[in-house]
């Protein structure tokens, strides 16, 4: 069915593309500036039919596109009118501020769609639009602006221009990131790079040569086609798969390359101050839209650093749960709540893998890998909502519980047990291993350290080891409270082994 609706959108693409061909050959300035203004307003109608057709979930970027497109539309309009009255061009009030504010939404729009697809690669998106607007300055400074220039072009046409320019071309650059991966939304995004492709063709046509006689009919052609092609992208139905990309449960890479970031930036001055070396003016236009563009970026990049700085330093990379140092933050929070009357007890599992070495000393580090995957997300789904699971090293999961008495523990621990004891299929291989499992739970109103609660849970933890060693397939539950200490054969857990990820 979707092959068909896809095949569909394309025939009818060609043929309204087509049809549109003919109307700005044999037309004359009244029917190009008509189609344009028809073929804007026929793109924010598609993308509203397929946003309702296709039930897109998140439909916030191409609602972002269809204001975009009612923005040129008002600059088209203008256009449009002045033909119908033999003016040459419109007052630049009715075409600049529409027309820019149309392309800087199209911009968010994009950053709104690649960043919701490439969850673990947000960053590197980032840097490639600020790539596409680093790039925009040579290619306008050595190309566009001493050609208008020549033309006699005024301020606010190079505005204009620049600004089209530098957002497209990071539209563009953030759109080549993530098309790598994104196999399910390829159509959309050819029909998105159709669009960008058409729309910088026409800029190139009107301010890099002549478009009287026959050229005349050219650039407002690629404008109307590149109008038709976003249309195309929000009727195709793999725009649903390209706005709903699926879940990516794997942590978020940090990835910091400051060099090539601080390279595209440089450009940015360097081109725009060319013209010193040569005795001429700077190009102050270039030096001020570019940056104006380029740094809100560029924040949003730093910050998405500093979220990945704080992420690395609370979570598991492997896993995506949390580590000890986190747990124990949760822990004491938990614990001084408790104390001050918070209701329920406490309840800590410690979960240890049985025959994990043996199927990683066989298999290779890659199903480790795959049974650790697989264990936090058993773990997990095991786990109540507002439990926390951790990670603290090798083959060893925490599982801190709130509001949680014996009953509650050892039924959880029963559900964890069974589903790690559930075969991973992996490499056409079905891995097994076991979960020895040690729960403590705290009744007593007072501070107790996290590490008092983890060194009872480690003891429960191999005593049940032992008795599984022994036949004895049973969860055994030791209660802590003020009456009882610590079990003294508590086998304590180095920190810095957990920190460095060594199993037991």
């Amino acid at each position: 069915m979707a092959g068909r609706a896809g095949r569909t959108v394309s025939a009818v693409f060609g043929i309204v593309a087509v049809a549109f061909a003919f109307g700005y050959l044999f037309g004359g300035a009244q029917m190009r500036t008509g189609l344009m203004l028809l073929s804007g307003m026929i793109a924010a109608v598609a993308i509203a039919a397929g946003l309702r057709l296709y039930r897109v979930a998140d439909q916030r970027p191409w609602i972002l596109v269809i204001i975009a497109l009612l923005m040129l539309t008002v600059a088209n309009a203008a256009w449009f009118r002045a033909a119908l009255d033999g003016v040459a061009k419109p007052p630049d009030l009715l075409v600049v501020p529409p027309q820019l504010g149309g392309y800087v939404f199209l911009l968010a729009a994009s950053l709104m769609i690649v960043l919701k697809h490439a969850p673990r690669d947000a960053s590197g998106t980032i840097d490639a639009a600020v790539w596409g607007i680093s790039l925009a300055a040579p290619l306008w400074e050595f190309a566009f602006r001493p050609q208008m220039l020549r033309m006699g072009v005024g301020t606010a046409g190079l505005f204009l221009v620049l600004t089209q320019l530098l957002v497209l071309l990071g539209i563009c650059g953030a759109l080549l990131r993530v098309a790598r991966t994104s196999e399910s939304g390829r159509s959309c995004l050819n029909y998105l790079f159709g669009s960008l492709g058409c729309t910088i063709l026409g800029i190139a046509v009107v301010n890099m040569g002549p478009v009287s006689g026959e050229n005349a009919s050219l650039p407002a052609l690629f404008f109307a086609v590149g109008y038709l092609s976003l249309g195309a992208a929000g009727l195709h139905p793999s725009v649903k798969q390209l706005s709903e990309p699926a879940a990516n449960l794997a942590p978020p890479t940090l990835k910091l390359q400051l060099g090539a970031l601080g390279t595209a930036l440089l450009l940015i001055p360097v081109c725009g101050a060319v013209g010193l070396l040569i005795g001429q003016p700077a190009d102050g236009l270039l030096l001020t839209i570019a940056p104006l563009l380029s740094i809100p970026l560029v924040l949003v990049r730093i910050s998405r650093l500093k979220h990945a700085l704080v992420y690395q330093a609370t979570h598991d990379e492997l896993t995506g749960l949390v580590n000890r140092r986190q747990l124990f933050t949760e822990m004491h929070k938990a614990i001084a709540a408790h104390a001050g009357g918070a209701p329920g007890d406490l309840a800590l599992i410690y979960c240890d893998l049985n025959g994990f070495k043996p199927v990683n000393d066989e298999y290779g580090h890659e199903a480790g890998d795959a049974i650790l995957r697989a264990t936090a997300v058993r773990i997990t789904g095991a786990a109540r909502s507002g439990d926390v699971v951790a990670r603290i090293g090798g083959d060893e999961f925490l599982i801190f519980c709130a509001e949680a008495d014996d009953v509650t523990a050892r039924a959880l621990s029963d559900r964890i047990a069974r589903s790690i004891a559930v075969p991973v299929r992996w490499g056409g291989h079905d891995l097994m291993v076991t979960a020895a499992v040690g729960t403590v739970t705290w009744t007593d109103r007072r501070i107790v350290a996290p590490d008092e609660l983890l060194a009872a849970a480690d003891a429960r933890m191999y005593a049940d080891k032992r008795d599984s060693a022994q036949g004895r397939q049973h969860l055994r539950t030791e209660r802590v409270d003020e009456s009882r200490e610590v079990l003294p054969d508590v086998v304590q857990v180095d920190p810095v082994e957990a920190e460095s990820g060594i199993a037991s």
